[in-house]
């Protein structure tokens, strides 16, 4: 074949195929097949729930190990995350067990309906090592810089490792795609209160918990009454001398989820019968998880204002708690909120109003003015003397991630999300390159199951890096307009919910009553998974690592299925 420079209406022809045509698009030919991937660094931060959901899909269900190098940094010893670092007295998880699994690995043993932390971590142990799923792993590994790289198209990553003598130091690498799986409630912080660091006694945050720690006969202080605290305080009042529970403000104690598939709305132990039977017979064992799931997404229209299913809540969540504190008219007053159930996290809490009331326990509902070398100083001046002081006060959920992430232009993710969070779909931003998130602004992180939501996220993101690959792209960046246009709407929905009814949650950007929605997503868990796979590239801007063609990928004419001599006529059914 020849190629002819000559004005179209002069083509030459040449062994009877017509020649190209001059035009500013002309490449060379790619010789290879339709599609062929190119190598692919693939950089995940984190190994808890969703970095090994990412390790099995990439390995085990849509298998991208022949072109992604897949490399997961960890900042712990070992897999799990949350349920690896948290380890405070009570810790549990108050979605049932039977839906808080890998999709593809249920449990049948679980003891209890609702699991405790220590049980979910060796799951998520056994699991990993079942499938192997910590292989792309490498631990004591935490990722203290990225850089987005225009002319490379890759981020250029920072890595502080620790040896196992605790020596440090620090690596390079690079990634074609980067992935944030270190989630939401990872950053814990010390709270800000005057005098903190003075106190004498022990002093240790929930999310780091001293599992040495003896309290027997002591004298504690718990600050806070959010889902830790309420798992806490009843573990350690069994023992404590004194026990104060500094609450800011009234929650909603709840019933535990799903509480209607539970005899007497209780967790409960399952039997060796009960467990033999799920064991052995998958078809119970899923039409259990499948039940779960039903009554887990019926729940969302609860959060709706206005609705039945809202009504109904309030009254049975209202006469549960009035109930518990033996319809004292002052502590309904003081523990039972105004605003609508959802409007913060649920908190189950199995004992903790019993534990409220408990001689040895007092409610302090005066704010804390500072803490001394003694103890706990309220605005009224009066001292609490402490041996023990516990921070149950939450985690840092700005959502920007526990390292430095720069991206096109400069632009720190940090700075754009400091004072207004904007994702897309709580999975990309603007300005920031091959970059995902999993549980990102406004993803459904209150809605249901999340770990459904989490595999959903991994499948979208192996989707966008498939087509990066095969589709030979330099960078896919979310448009500032697209994101612009879903906040929006995003907000507006928000009206309609429980969100906005007047309480001061995490699920805001400032804590505030009246401030912004930026956690919730706008829409039922089955809502975000119809729109999710629908894959809007529409939304993206999308640069080829080809800026002459885009369509440099099309190869050499032939497919790779013919390349390989595969079956050439599959497309023909009976």
């Amino acid at each position: 074949m020849t190629i002819s420079n000559d004005p179209p209406a002069k083509a030459a022809v040449a062994n009877g195929i017509t020649t190209s045509i001059k035009s500013p698009y002309r490449i060379p030919v790619n010789e290879q097949p339709l599609f062929k991937p190119r190598p692919l660094r693939v950089v995940c931060v984190g190994a808890g729930y969703s970095g090994l959901m990412l390790a099995y899909k990439y390995k085990h269900e849509t298998p991208m190990d022949h072109f992604m190098d897949l490399c997961i940094y960890e900042k712990n010893h070992d897999v799990g995350g949350t349920w690896l670092e948290n380890r405070y007295p009570g810790v549990a998880c108050d979605v049932p067990a039977h839906i808080y699994t890998f999709s593809w690995e249920p449990n049948p043993d679980w003891s209890s309906f609702y699991a405790k932390g220590p049980e979910i971590w060796e799951y998520i142990r056994r699991t990993t090592t079942k499938y192997n799923l910590d292989e792309k792993v490498q631990f004591n590994s935490k990722v203290v810089s990225s850089i987005w790289d225009e002319a490379s198209g890759k981020w250029l990553l920072e890595v502080k490792q620790t040896s196992a003598d605790g020596k440090t130091t620090t690596i390079k690498d690079t990634a074609d795609v980067l992935i944030n799986g270190s989630g939401i409630l990872n950053k814990w912080t010390w709270p800000s209160i005057p005098g903190l660091e003075s106190f004498q006694g022990t002093k240790l945050h929930s999310a780091r918990w001293d599992t040495s720690l003896d309290w027997a006969g002591k004298r504690v202080g718990i600050i806070g009454n959010g889902s830790s605290a309420i798992q806490i305080l009843p573990q350690m009042q069994k023992t404590a001398a004194r026990v104060v529970n500094y609450i800011r403000s009234p929650t909603w104690v709840s019933s535990p989820y799903s509480a209607d598939l539970t005899p007497e709305g209780k967790n409960f132990q399952y039997t060796e019968a009960q467990k033999k039977e799920l064991r052995e017979n998958p078809e119970a064992m899923l039409a259990l998880r499948r039940k779960i799931e039903d009554n887990f997404n019926k729940f969302f229209y609860a959060l709706l204002r206005g609705t039945p299913q809202q009504k109904a809540v309030t009254e049975m969540f209202e006469a549960d708690m009035r109930n518990r504190l033996g319809n004292d008219p002052e502590l309904c007053k003081k523990l039972i909120p105004e605003w609508h159930v959802g409007c913060r996290r649920l908190t189950p809490g199995d004992g903790y109003l019993e534990a409220l009331q408990a001689p040895n326990v007092k409610m302090e509902f005066t704010p804390i003015a500072r803490i001394t070398e003694k103890g706990i100083v309220t605005t009224d001046g009066n001292l609490e003397e402490l041996d023990i002081i516990v921070c149950a006060t939450g985690f840092d959920v700005s959502f920007s991630p526990h390292w430095d992430v720069v991206g096109r232009n400069g632009i720190r993710l940090a700075d754009q999300w400091r004072d207004d969070p904007q994702a897309y779909f709580g999975v990309c931003a603007p300005n920031m390159p091959n970059y995902f998130v999993f549980n990102g602004p406004n993803c459904p992180v209150g809605h249901g199951s999340l770990l459904a939501v989490m595999e959903w996220y991994a499948e979208f993101i192996l989707r966008w890096c498939n087509k990066i690959s095969a589709d030979d792209l330099h960078a896919v960046v979310v448009s500032e307009q697209a994101t612009a246009e879903y906040n929006a709407y995003t907000q507006e929905f928000m009206g309609r919910t429980v969100w906005t009814s007047g309480c001061q949650s995490w699920y805001k950007s400032n804590k505030g009553a009246d401030a912004k929605v930026t956690a919730m997503y706008a829409g039922s868990i089955l809502h975000f998974k119809e729109i999710l796979a629908s894959f809007r590239t529409e939304d993206f801007e999308i640069q080829s690592r080809c800026p002459q063609n885009r369509f440099r990928f099309m190869g050499n004419g032939i497919t790779m299925l013919e390349e390989a001599g595969g079956d050439l006529s599959f497309y023909v059914k009976k």
